[in-house]
Parts: structure tokens; C-alpha cells; sequence
């Protein structure tokens, strides 16, 4: 019968190795919650020891070894030194003969270890304490180690564990959106030529750096407001590379003209990024490069605090890249956040995607809105066209062109197709200009058409649409959309990248 070390074993072993030098070298041990389960690896050595102190003892003399089984595993084996922990991904399984250890040079590596709050779920103790299941929520909880801050706080590798809590990394490459999500600082944003965009400030900001590059001959708005809607106290500044003009709209949207046409002095143009500061802290307007950033000033009397940041390029798109301070509303709550992430889309605006060029596109949706959930097609520069579900009040499907083309066209009266109570699933797929339409997983489609003018080489795929606030579902069918809506994964944002140069 091979020999078996006296059990109950204490969770915490100290031992101190070596002869009687100017140097003792220590050597820590835990056990904890894992009595009774062994670690399945291919060992550095099996030895047979009459004790678990003097198998920690082979396992300080042995280099590599940061655990060890102790118990009774083979005739004549009774000490498995580790070169592995059950930290690196590896299982414990339950063996009642066994006691799994993890080895330390450091006391407080073990005394994080034995402190760890996550062994209540089997899986931790199953898995090893850097297991999902062992993982901090948000940041400022409980770690031992680095991994318990990668599972569920984003993007991986920019939290770490220190002072046994999850902590930002010092780096200037990202900002802490909410606790537990972090985002690239500098984020592309494609300012539409036939739609606002929106995004949510963060609480407390009242300015933005931002690098602007104008389309042709684009007029830029960039707008800071109470509301994610087109109503309420908002504050205008409206430029192109050659004047610039402030002014606001007051809580009843009565335009307040505070300063036109000021000379821009080259402040933007088409060829390159120009960095510039806007500020409107306290109703106090200004927009300037960064050598001069009160360029252009005015003063609003703002009394709502001013939470949305909205964009918009007349005649021709434009690119914004923006350093912090600013995303899509949802990252900032906890809810909706993760793979089936939840994306509520004011009035008036889209959620985009951008694609590799294709004349085939699917996509499939849950919304929850009182009406029109659009699903928006571009590819031309100069046409558009807008898939409406429950257009023309909740009444019917249909098509809309924008660009060089404003005609209505294939519409077919549904009666009342969507609903601001419940999700409701629609399929859009367009091939070369046949589309079609299924709701709900159906069989049968609710909607064929041909389309009258071909979107060529579509690049951009927006669901949103007028007329009031939308609840969108689509990353679960997709999970790019996460990250082509700033939920980056550390990877940024793409709401429409900017082309390549023109040849």
C-alpha cells in the first residue's frame, strides 16, 4: 500500500528551507478549498515524502515548481511537483486521496490567494482561482492576480491587479468610460452628410479636443445639448474652411445668433486633420485651434446641463477623431453592454456599421419603438436608401432614396408592424436589389420588392430612423456590431472609416 500523508491538512503551510545561513530562503504553501481535489498536469517529479511539509521542501529545492499534489497517487508516489497552477487554465479534479497546493515565494501572493471571495462557485475551486467564474465584476473589487481583472472588465490587459484590486493600467492610450470598461482614447467619428449622429458625454464634460478633417466643400455642425433629440437648449458651432459661426437654440428652439461670420483663418480643411479645442463650460462658447482655442467666442444662457454631443456635414461627409469624454449612450450603463448589447438610438439618427463593399447584405434585428425601423443602405456617396419597417406612422413597408435620387417607392400597407411594449425581430436582406423581409423567424416573408435604383457596392449599414427613440437588439446576431458601435473590445470604433485617398 503506497504511503499516505496524515490528513486534515491545514490550509496554510510555512516552511523554511535550507541550512542555518546569513539568507534563509522561504518557501509558502495554500491549500485552501481544494482538500481533496488534485491538478491534472504532467509533473516536473513524483517523489515519495512522509510529509506535505517535506514534499514542499522537494518542491522549493526543484526550480520551476509552484505547486504540488500531495496524497496518496501512485504506489510509492505520494509528492507531484508542479511546474503549472491550476491559474493557467488547467483543472482540478476531485480525488478525496489528494490535497492540490499552490507554492509561493511570497507571503502576500498566498495571503491574497486565501483571501480570494469567489470560492463559494464550484467553478472557481474546480478551475483554479484565476478561472472566469473567480473574476472581479468591476473595477476596485477584489484580485489576486492580473487574470481575475481580464474576464469581465474591457478591454483585456488594460486592468491590472494591484494592491489586490483591479486598477487601470498607467496608460495614456485609453479612458475609463464607466468602472470596468475602458475605450481607445482617440476614436474615429464620420460626421454624416444626411444624418445627426449622437453620442452621450460623460458627466462633467464641458470640452473636447477633436481632430476635424471637412469633406469638399462641407459645412460642419457640431452640437452640444440637453436632449438626444432635435428640441431643447443646444449650442451651435457651425464651420467651414473658410468662416465660422455660434449661436443656440434656447429651451422653446428659439435661434439666438451670437457670432457670424468670423474669418477661420484656415482653422480646418480637406487635406488634413486639423486639431482643434471646443468648449462651452458654463455657456461660455468657444472653438479655436489648439495654439489658439478661443479662436471664435460667444456666451449662451444655458440652465439644463448639456449631456449629448451630436455631428452632422452638409454637402459631403466628414471625419472627427475625438479624445474622450464622449461614447454611445449604452456604455455608460451597466446594462446592455455585453455580447447581447442593448442600443438605444434617439429620433432622427442611426446606429452605423461599416462593411467590406458588397451588393449582398442581411441583417437581422430586434427592435422595440413605436415606429420606422430603418435599416439604412449606403455605397455611392451621392445615394441612400432607407429600408422603412413601420413607416408612415406604423402603417406600412417601403423604400425612401436619398442623394441623387428623393423618390418613395415598392410600398405595401402592413398595418401596425412594430411596437414600443416588446422586441420584435426583423430579418432585411438585399441582393442586388431584390429585398426582402421576415419578421419574427418566419417562414413566408412580410415584404418582396425590386428596388428601382441599385445600391452599388454598399459599405455602410445604419438601423435607427425618425420619429422617436428606438431599442435596438443586433450584436446578437452580429457581434460586430459591438464593435462598430464603441463596444471595442479594445479594437475602437468604426461608424463609418474614412475611404482611402483618392487616387
Amino acid at each position: 500500500m503506497s504511503p499516505a500523508m496524515p490528513r486534515p491538512i491545514p490550509d496554510l503551510l510555512l516552511i523554511t528551507l535550507g541550512t542555518v545561513m546569513a539568507s534563509m530562503e522561504t518557501r509558502y504553501a495554500s491549500g485552501a478549498r481544494r482538500s481533496g481535489f488534485k491538478l491534472l498536469t504532467e509533473p516536473l517529479e513524483e517523489r515519495q515524502a512522509v510529509s506535505v511539509t517535506q514534499c514542499l521542501a522537494l518542491c522549493g529545492e526543484l526550480a520551476g515548481c509552484v505547486a504540488l499534489n500531495s496524497g496518496t497517487i501512485s504506489d510509492g508516489i505520494n509528492c507531484q511537483l508542479l511546474g503549472q497552477r491550476a491559474c493557467d487554465g488547467l483543472p482540478l479534479v476531485a480525488d478525496a486521496a489528494v490535497d492540490y497546493y499552490d507554492v509561493y515565494d511570497d507571503r502576500r501572493n498566498l495571503t491574497a490567494e486565501t483571501q480570494t471571495p469567489f470560492w463559494d462557485d464550484p467553478g472557481c475551486v474546480e478551475g483554479g482561482y484565476c478561472a472566469a467564474e473567480c473574476a472581479a465584476e468591476a473595477a476596485g473589487e477584489f484580485c489576486a492576480v492580473d487574470a481575475h481583472c481580464s474576464v469581465h472588465l474591457k478591454p483585456t490587459g488594460v486592468y491590472r491587479c494591484l494592491n489586490s484590486t483591479c486598477q487601470q493600467s498607467e496608460s495614456d492610450e485609453f479612458w475609463e468610460v464607466r468602472p470596468g470598461l475602458m475605450l481607445p482614447r482617440w476614436q474615429l467619428w464620420r460626421m454624416d452628410r444626411f444624418e445627426w449622429t449622437w453620442k452621450k458625454l460623460k458627466p462633467g464634460t464641458c470640452s473636447l479636443d477633436v481632430s476635424v478633417k471637412l469633406g469638399t466643400g462641407a459645412e460642419v455642425q457640431l452640437v452640444t445639448t440637453w436632449k438626444d433629440e432635435h428640441a431643447g437648449t443646444r449650442l451651435y458651432f457651425r464651420f467651414t474652411s473658410e468662416v465660422i459661426n455660434l449661436y443656440y437654440k434656447d429651451i422653446d428652439g428659439t435661434d439666438h445668433d451670437l457670432l457670424m461670420g468670423v474669418d477661420t483663418n484656415g482653422m480646418v480643411n480637406s487635406d488634413t486633420y486639423s486639431q482643434l479645442k471646443v468648449s462651452w463650460c458654463g455657456g461660455n462658447m468657444a472653438i479655436g485651434p489648439v495654439t489658439n482655442p478661443t479662436m471664435a467666442t460667444a456666451f449662451a444662457s444655458v440652465s439644463q446641463p448639456l449631456d449629448f454631443f451630436t455631428v452632422h456635414s452638409e454637402h459631403a461627409d466628414s471625419w472627427m477623431r475625438v479624445d474622450s469624454g464622449v461614447a454611445d449612450p449604452w456604455l455608460f450603463q451597466e446594462a446592455g453592454t455585453a455580447t447581447d448589447a442593448v442600443m438605444t438610438v434617439p429620433s432622427y439618427s442611426y446606429v452605423f456599421r461599416q462593411i467590406a463593399a458588397t451588393n449582398e447584405v442581411t441583417v437581422k434585428y430586434d427592435c422595440k419603438a413605436a415606429r420606422d425601423c430603418i435599416v439604412r443602405l449606403q455605397g455611392s456617396a451621392h445615394l441612400v436608401m432607407d429600408i422603412i419597417v413601420g413607416g408612415w406612422f406604423n402603417e406600412g413597408i417601403g423604400l425612401i432614396y436619398y442623394g441623387d435620387s428623393g423618390i418613395t417607392s415598392g410600398y405595401l400597407r402592413t398595418g401596425p408592424i412594430t411596437t414600443d411594449s416588446e422586441f420584435l425581430t426583423f430579418t432585411v436582406h438585399y441582393s442586388s436589389g431584390d429585398i426582402t423581409i421576415h419578421q419574427n423567424d418566419g417562414a413566408i416573408p412580410i415584404y418582396t420588392t425590386t428596388a428601382p435604383h441599385q445600391i452599388p457596392d454598399i459599405t455602410l449599414v445604419g438601423i435607427g430612423g425618425c420619429c422617436g427613440p428606438k431599442t435596438i437588439r443586433v450584436a446578437r446576431y452580429d457581434p460586430a456590431w459591438r464593435t462598430d458601435t464603441w463596444m471595442t473590445e479594445g479594437s475602437g470604433y468604426s461608424n463609418g472609416d474614412e475611404p482611402p485617398p483618392a487616387q
